[in-house]
């Protein structure tokens, strides 16, 4: 009779084990995926984060229009769009207009800027 309740206990504590270890795995393998995906984001890429991962390339646009259009002040720091409808209003407007002159690389749509997981292609 011993040895049946000796085995139910090295049963149980193998499967704690087990459950512990996997829950450790997914952890970590978390906080992997997390540094990974930090050191894929060029330096002068911002990623905002809420609903999906918004990736956006300040350099490219820094290019394209002044840096006034987005900040204000002599060193701008700081993003001055106090508002979500105002950021998307601001987005979509010249990514609309890029559009229409045939540049496919400014999306429209919501799931083209907001990515659950980045995407590097």
């Amino acid at each position: 009779m011993r040895s049946q309740s000796t085995n139910c206990t090295k049963t149980k504590q193998a499967l704690l084990t087990l459950i512990l270890l996997a829950v450790a795995g997914l952890f970590f393998s978390s906080i992997v995926i997390n540094n990974a995906i930090a050191e894929a984001v060029p330096a002068d890429t911002i990623q905002y984060t809420g609903k999906g991962t918004v990736t956006f390339n300040h350099g490219e646009h820094s290019k394209k229009m002044a840096c006034t259009n987005c900040h204000k002040g002599e060193t701008p720091t700081k993003i001055t769009i106090e508002n979500k409808k105002q950021g998307h209003k601001a987005c979509l407007t010249c990514h609309k207009a890029e559009k229409k002159k045939g540049n496919k690389a400014a999306p429209t749509s919501c799931k083209l800027c907001h990515n659950i997981f980045f995407q590097t292609d």
